[in-house]
């Protein structure tokens, strides 16, 4: 009887250590809105910016690109800042865009951008 409480207690645990992890990941997803984080950001900008210049690599929605690694959801791996830091000073393969072909606002347009892929 008391491996039966036992077995049971553990899958109680183990149920709700699972849940508790998910509602803490989903939590943390949601608090990465790039319009209410990044001041003067204009996703529609950083649209068209990354379709003029990201797309080709990367893929059109961010994923099965070519070339350049998957962005959708770069938000959960990495905060803003350091999307911004990535496209403003890239380490190779990537092409530094920055100031040749983008703009300081093109920079953080697109940042903007990418954390909501």
């Amino acid at each position: 009887m008391s491996l039966r409480i036992a077995a049971a207690t553990f899958a109680l645990l183990t149920a709700a250590a699972a849940a508790a992890g998910c509602s803490r990941h989903g939590t943390a997803k949601a608090a990465s809105t790039p319009a209410a984080v990044v001041s003067g950001a204009d996703l529609n900008h950083g649209r068209a910016v990354y379709e003029a210049q990201c797309a080709a690599c990367h893929g059109a929605a961010g994923a099965n690109g070519p070339i350049g690694p998957a962005l959708q959801h770069e938000n959960a791996r990495r905060p803003y800042r350091s999307v911004y830091a990535l496209v403003l000073d890239p380490a190779p393969p990537m092409p530094k865009l920055y100031p040749s072909r983008l703009t300081q606002a093109d920079v953080r347009d697109v940042s903007a951008y990418v954390e909501t892929l």
